[in-house]
This record gives C-alpha cells, sequence and structure tokens, in this order.
C-alpha cells in the first residue's frame, strides 16, 4: 500500500496539469496522489533535474510520465503536431521496458480519452528499442519518431552515434530509472 499525500501544497489539482490529465488521474486514483508525486511534479514541471528516491508502489515512474504526458499532450493541442520523440526513458533492464510500455497505456490512452470529451484528438504515441526489436520497427521509428520511446542504455549509445541522433534532438524529459543498477558500472558509461 503505497503513502498518499493528504497535506501537502501539491495536488493533482494544483499540480497544473491540463484539466484531462488532472480527470483521468483522480478518476484512476481516487485516494489521490502519492508523496512521492507531490512532491516531484512542482521540481520536474519547472524543467528541474529530480533524483526521486522511494519506496516501490509509490508511483515514481507515473510522477515522471505524468508531467511528460501533460506537456505532450498540451504541445500537441496547442497545434505542434510533428512527430518527433519528447520523452526517453531508460532502464538497464530489458524485460521492464516492455512493463512500462503496457503500464504507460493507461495512462495514454486515458489522457486521449479525456481530450475527447472536450473535443480534441490528440494521440501520444510510445515504442520500444532494445536489441530485441525488430529492424522494421527501427527504420519505423526513424521515420515516424513516437512521442515517447522506451530503450536501455546500450540502444540509447547506439542511436546516438548513428541515424537515429536526429529524432532524439528534441527530447525534453529524460527519464532514468532503476539509476542504481547502471552508476558507476560499464553500463552507465553509455
Amino acid at each position: 500500500m503505497s503513502e498518499r499525500h493528504v497535506n501537502g501544497s501539491t495536488t493533482v489539482e494544483t499540480a497544473g496539469f491540463l484539466p484531462a490529465t488532472t480527470a483521468w488521474f483522480a478518476r484512476t486514483f481516487p485516494d489521490g496522489p502519492t508523496t512521492a508525486q507531490t512532491l516531484a511534479w512542482t521540481h520536474i514541471a519547472r524543467g528541474e533535474n529530480v533524483l526521486l528516491v522511494s519506496p516501490t508502489g509509490t508511483g515514481k515512474t507515473l510522477a515522471a510520465f505524468l508531467v511528460a504526458l501533460d506537456r505532450l499532450a498540451s504541445r500537441k493541442l496547442a497545434g505542434d503536431t510533428a512527430p518527433r520523440v519528447s520523452t526517453v526513458y531508460i532502464s538497464p533492464l530489458k524485460a521492464l521496458d516492455n512493463d512500462v510500455a503496457r503500464n504507460l497505456e493507461g495512462p495514454r490512452t486515458g489522457l486521449t480519452v479525456e481530450l475527447a470529451k472536450t473535443g480534441a484528438t490528440v494521440t501520444l504515441d510510445a515504442a520500444v528499442r532494445t536489441g530485441d526489436t525488430t529492424q522494421a520497427a527501427r527504420a519505423s521509428q526513424l521515420k515516424t519518431p513516437p512521442d515517447v520511446l522506451i530503450t536501455t542504455p546500450e540502444s540509447l549509445a547506439l542511436l546516438l552515434v548513428g541515424k537515429g541522433r536526429r529524432i532524439l534532438d528534441r527530447v525534453d524529459t529524460l527519464i532514468l530509472d532503476e539509476i542504481h543498477s547502471v552508476a558507476g558500472t560499464k553500463r552507465g558509461v553509455h
């Protein structure tokens, strides 16, 4: 059971999210945000570097992704719908990438549904790129970049030195999960 933040200064309603984001979150998490989320949102939204350390199940990944998805939806609502990677999620665990992609489906779909209620049509795309990604999928990602790219340190390193570098030129959010698994290791160099 994750701790819920009740008496803090930031709530889902006051975090500066789009009404659609607030509505999705409130419907999905009726008990409100966790302490980790409320403490992180303001800093993440300001574009600050944030190291979020909190027990498993306290919503760390969603804290970062919710701000990123909200920002992405705002950009698209303002008319900037050009395909580009806005958010990169890096995990040292390839299996975790697929889990994150599945878990991210809920907020992406939920936000899209809430925006549709206002008459807005916004699509929030995500794709996984690891050593297991097919050549066809890699080519497709280069041709039409996803909004969110979920990858590993090694795959990101390859993107940065190859043709993929150009799809990363407008990234505004980088989420590095399980940092303790890569900090101070050869993989961390990537």
